[in-house]
């Protein structure tokens, strides 16, 4: 949710970081909500990605993802799979030997959540971890699966016991000072790929963006689904580094500010967007609810001839009642009109 602050003219500022335009709006109170807000969400994952990719570069090392997820099956409460799935985790990791190996090993984590739906076997939430560990060996793998697989069942009971293939899964390690192509692979997914705008739902899996936009058609079960995940997400993180990522990207941003300072200043634009022309593009909103989001991607692509070119399409759409079912979101505004 989006409006108007009245203290400031509303705009889209455009910083360019590694040479790449990255837009945000500005002049708009926002709602912070990056489970349920396009919006929002696009933003904040913007800064958790940044982060991300600063504690990765100033840390360097050796980093591997683990992926956890639980067994799953229609009619289950994504409430309940979701908190049951967390409390797991931090389980499995408190006490005894995995509490050992993982102080030796472990020096850093960054930690995402994703929630898809499918259609055969309901809400499936699951986690992504990103490690700057050394080399676990099999017998202290097998261990870590077998305390995952108990606290799975003391949290949500046998029917949800993951199995050896899908339960836990390691990556291939990576570098971080020389495997850029792994690297850049991983941080998407933790930063912006995770249940992202852009990102469609495979083997008969929905994102809740997906649902969210059949919601917003006026399919009945789809609308009680996306009720169903903003109960269960709300107040949630999504994207959280531990305290020695933060401190590392933390770190990073003061060297980066001082080297700024020193004359070599990253260049930032703006693009002034009339109150009215906001007012026009939240109108159809209802429509296309990721209109803020695709004005962003406008900027970004095509400047301010991008930006006035939805702004032009929602002033000549914004009072025709709403259809039936919504558009795809695509980043040319024609092809929603065809």
């Amino acid at each position: 949710m989006c409006i108007e602050h009245k203290d400031e003219e509303p705009s889209i500022e455009l910083r360019h970081v590694d040479g790449l335009p990255r837009g945000k709006w500005c002049g708009l109170l926002t709602c912070g909500h990056i489970w349920t807000c396009p919006v929002c969400s696009q933003h904040l994952r913007g800064e958790r990605a940044e982060n991300i990719v600063r504690a990765v570069d100033h840390l360097g090392d050796r980093w591997q993802m683990l992926t956890v997820t639980v067994r799953h099956r229609q009619g289950l409460s994504l409430k309940a799979l979701r908190d049951g799935l967390m409390a797991a985790w931090r389980r499995t990791r408190q006490g005894g030997r995995i509490q050992r190996v993982w102080s030796d090993r472990v020096s850093a984590s960054i930690r995402a959540q994703e929630v898809t739906y499918g259609d055969d076997n309901g809400w499936h939430p699951h986690v992504h971890v990103l490690l700057r560990t050394t080399e676990w060996d099999e017998d202290e793998k097998d261990a870590l699966q077998a305390r995952w697989e108990r606290a799975v069942v003391r949290e949500l009971g046998e029917h949800c016991r993951p199995d050896d293939l899908h339960g836990l899964v390691w990556s291939e390690p990576f570098d971080a000072s020389r495997d850029s192509g792994q690297r850049a692979t991983y941080l998407a997914k933790l930063g912006l790929e995770t249940a992202g705008l852009a990102k469609e739902g495979r083997f008969n899996n929905r994102t809740p963006w997906d649902i969210a936009r059949a919601a917003a058609g006026g399919d009945s079960r789809s609308l009680w689904l996306w009720r169903e995940y903003s109960a269960a997400t709300k107040g949630k993180r999504m994207i959280e580094l531990d305290d020695r990522a933060q401190a590392a990207a933390k770190r990073s941003r003061e060297l980066e500010f001082d080297v700024e300072a020193s004359g070599e200043i990253q260049e930032v634009s703006r693009i002034p967007v009339k109150r009215d022309d906001v007012r026009a593009l939240r109108r159809i909103e209802r429509r296309i609810g990721t209109i803020m989001v695709l004005v962003l991607r406008a900027a970004e692509t095509a400047g301010e001839a991008g930006v006035q070119e939805w702004i032009s399409y929602a002033r000549a759409n914004a009072w025709k009642p709403a259809v039936c079912k919504a558009p795809a979101p695509h980043d040319n505004p024609q092809r929603e009109a065809g």
